[in-house]
């Protein structure tokens, strides 16, 4: 599985519940959570038995000075194997 706005494969388009203005990504919430979680690999243990899965991002729009939490769908990645 794979998440299609930390891939590059498309942005986060999304308005803001508040004001609805356009909210910038902040990246991954996992990236956030402590000072070297960028440098570290992305656990996929929760994973496992889950119907849907989610890559669970962080916004915030400037125009009322708010943060919150969106869920992006992943994709099923590719077999690459040839």
């Amino acid at each position: 599985m794979l998440c299609p706005v930390c891939n590059g494969i498309r942005l986060l388009n999304v308005p803001c519940p508040h004001c609805r203005c356009e909210a910038d990504d902040c990246g991954r919430i996992a990236d956030w959570s402590g000072p070297y979680a960028p440098y570290s690999p992305v656990s996929t243990e929760p994973l496992f038995n889950r119907t849907e899965l989610y890559c669970e991002h962080i916004v915030y729009c400037s125009g009322c000075n708010r943060s919150y939490e969106v869920s992006v769908a992943e994709w099923e990645s590719p077999n690459l194997n040839v």
